[in-house]
């Protein structure tokens, strides 16, 4: 078993680039940016490879911040917890404003842990601001190191310091490969109790909890090993409808609440038993269906429903009813805040996520495909006859069929939906979506007459489908979030505050 990668926490006042320098070292978009003092909340999780050097980093909220939640004891706790499981901290302050009353009570907090603190002084953006650096000094944490995280000045020496007599820090320059964790999203709109559920799942503290909408912001990672398993729980913020997204930080709390679920394996769909389903409900189910991610949906606050005379066989078909897409998915009754059946959620995430990875024989979907067209065969759309010649499964996770036929075109709509149920039915794929492509066959008669060489068993509203970004950033029309949309790939770009994201361009996994 290797030993554990050492832990890094970036800690500071708020509005000093903890959450920039976040994003600089990962190498990706994870933390929200924003000039809004107070955007991170929960502690953000991510491994760091870099310059030879590899370790785990953390992301937390300001220290002094007031809230306009008056979370400030909830985020100051995720702080206390990242500082005490830390191995360095990064203690981040801004060379631009100087030396603050917040500084010096920070430091002297962190002074007791001055062995493993490292004072870094960021927006030092070039040469003439270095000697900005010198009045840290008085903070009693050493030498204080200068680096820009909106230029991508300084970080080597950062790693390099950072990385200084900690054991397990080397990179084993071992190419990236799954750690064999499932990767397991919980998604739904706002105050529907994603946090809770991601606490009772954990068994600990680990997101902060409210009773108002909007508390989470970032699309929270966190590894823990189960009995079932090993697994990512990602806590996402709460959707509402686009029209009501109207500040920039929540817009790019959708934005990764949207990259979240493409990246997870299996996505947790929490609905709220005491509510009625909304518009937001169905487009987070349409979504997953579309993107072919296997999806439980739970029934959280299911006490309170029970209480109301609801019965669950009852509850299950009306729920079938109204989300007919996900008929095939499994449903979980649960309890947040007693911890009810969360167990199950975490067991069928493992089972559904092993099923992904199946794969049938070529011949027996030959066989499957025959049988399927004899007892319905495809209604003629051309001139002539529809003909499936064989299929095979070219791809799993999730499981996709290639059916070849002599004309894309000429198969009739809504063909695969009868095949995805034919195939579900008699194959171990129960309770998982799948996805089915027609494939034109070469041929003599038909070359260069077929519009579509591979066409994928959907409509075109299923193929546009998004739950976040608007219409005309999608299409690289002037919106008002483009003043927001700033790459973060290339080191040597300068980033501006704020990155917003299209997510139909990312390329997470």
């Amino acid at each position: 078993m290797p030993a554990p990668r050492p832990t890094v926490a970036i800690v500071g006042r708020p509005n000093v680039g903890k959450s920039s320098l976040f994003n600089r070292l990962v190498g990706e978009p994870v933390a929200i940016v924003d000039p809004t003092p107070g955007v991170t909340r929960d502690r953000l999780f991510h491994e760091v490879r870099r310059d030879g050097h590899r370790f785990d980093l953390i992301d937390t909220g300001g220290i002094g911040i007031v809230d306009e939640a008056k979370l400030e004891k909830d985020v100051y706790g995720q702080v206390d917890r990242a500082i005490g499981s830390a191995d360095r901290i990064i203690f981040l302050c801004d060379g631009r404003e100087g030396v603050s009353h917040l500084d010096r009570e920070i430091a002297q907090k962190l002074r007791p842990l001055k062995d493993k603190v490292l004072l870094v002084v960021n927006k030092i953006d070039h040469d003439t601001l270095e000697n900005e650096i010198h009045p840290f000094v008085r903070l009693g944490l050493g030498e204080p190191l200068a680096v820009s995280a909106a230029q991508a000045l300084g970080l080597s020496d950062l790693v390099e310091r950072v990385c200084e007599g900690l054991e397990n820090a080397l990179d084993d320059e071992t190419p990236d490969i799954s750690d064999g964790r499932i990767k397991i999203c919980l998604a739904g709109r706002r105050n529907v109790g994603k946090s809770s559920l991601t606490n009772a799942i954990c068994e600990e503290e680990r997101v902060i909890v409210a009773d108002f909408a909007g508390t989470t912001r970032d699309a929270v990672d966190i590894p823990i090993d189960r009995i079932q398993g090993k697994f990512t729980v990602i806590d996402t913020a709460g959707l509402r409808k686009k029209g009501q997204i109207d500040e920039d930080i929540e817009f790019y709390a959708a934005c990764r609440t949207e990259r979240a679920i493409r990246r997870a394996h299996v996505v947790i769909l929490v609905l709220d038993a005491s509510d009625d389903l909304g518009q937001v409900d169905k487009k987070l189910a349409h979504f997953c269906e579309v993107e072919g991610k296997p999806t439980i949906i739970v029934i959280n606050k299911w006490d309170l429903a029970e209480a109301g005379g609801a019965k669950r066989s009852e509850y299950h078909t009306w729920l079938q009813d109204r989300l007919p897409g996900l008929r095939y998915a499994p449903v979980v009754f649960t309890c947040a805040l007693t911890g009810f059946n969360t167990h199950e959620i975490l067991r069928l995430a493992a089972e559904m996520y092993d099923e992904t990875l199946q794969r049938v024989p070529t011949h027996e979907v030959n066989e499957l495909i025959e049988a399927a067209v004899q007892r319905r065969r495809p209604r003629k759309v051309g001139p002539q006859p529809t003909k499936i010649y064989y299929g095979t499964q070219s791809a799993d996770t999730p499981p996709t069929f290639v059916f070849f036929v002599n004309r894309t075109d000429w198969v009739e709509s809504g063909y695969s939906r009868y095949l995805e149920s034919f195939l579900r039915e008699r194959l171990p794929f129960k309770r998982i979506p799948l996805r089915i492509l027609f494939k034109s066959r070469e041929s003599q008669y038909h070359e260069g007459l077929d519009r579509n060489v591979v066409v994928e068993g959907r409509n075109k509203a299923d193929r546009q489908v998004a739950l976040v970004v608007p219409l005309a950033a999608r299409k690289g029309r002037k919106s008002r979030y483009d003043a927001k949309y700033t790459p973060l790939d290339d080191a040597s770009q300068p980033a501006t505050e704020g990155h917003g994201f299209d997510t139909h361009e990312d390329g997470d996994d």
